[in-house]
């Protein structure tokens, strides 16, 4: 059986596409922040409240406070990396905030036989699709975000901490469990040949840096 074209040419493009922003393919523009998660649902992690770092980010980087596909990140305390668009059902949709509407998993997820879209639902204030503005807002109090599944509620995000100059990578694919992770297997390939290969275009960016 011939192989699938698809992984290597997703691979391709995200390795081109973050050499020329010397950085992430998608979402380079974001901030990592901490949070506390207080779980409801024990397939997240041990119920209670645990403190996990969160990337809050712009899909397309646009400038300033233009509208953009803003992306949610969150270590789960079990290991799970969770990443949410804005989106509109299931389709990703430009926000002017991020507390502008709610965030979905690209596609459904494999939760524990079942498969659902993981949404996150956000309270408070108005903060604008700027990351450089999120320190500022974070006086003013937490940005809240209600986890759900299929009509069952997880858990409460409070983002409450910024830390600028810090990153991390996240990754859906890698960081998963077999009662939840991203479905199907065929999508979750090619995510996985994509942010391979834009961890390879960052890493050929910052070794021409250091040259």
């Amino acid at each position: 059986m011939a192989a699938d074209p698809a992984p290597p040419l997703a691979r391709l493009a995200a390795r081109l596409g973050a050499r020329l922003r010397r950085g992430r393919a998608l979402h380079p523009r974001g901030l990592l922040l901490r949070g506390t998660l207080t779980v409801e649902a024990a397939r997240l992690g041990e119920p209670g409240d645990h403190e996990v770092p969160v990337r809050l980010s712009k899909g397309a980087s646009l400038p300033g406070r233009l509208p953009d596909v803003l992306g949610l990140a969150v270590r789960l305390p079990n290991g799970v990396d969770l990443l949410l668009s804005t989106a509109l059902g299931p389709l990703p949709w430009p926000r002017p905030g991020f507390t502008a509407g709610p965030y979905s998993s690209i596609a459904k997820y494999v939760y524990g036989t079942c498969r659902h879209l993981l949404v996150a639902r956000p309270e408070g204030p108005p903060v604008p699709a700027d990351p450089a503005l999120l320190p500022r807002a974070l006086t003013r109090g937490p940005l809240v975000f209600h986890l759900w599944a299929g009509g069952r509620y997880l858990g409460r995000l409070r983002v409450h901490t910024a830390l600028p100059g810090q990153d991390l990578t996240f990754d859906p694919v890698l960081n998963s469990r077999p009662d939840l992770r991203p479905a199907p297997r065929w999508l979750g390939r090619l995510r996985q040949a994509a942010y391979e290969g834009s961890r390879e275009g960052r890493d050929a960016s910052l070794a021409r840096t250091s040259d």
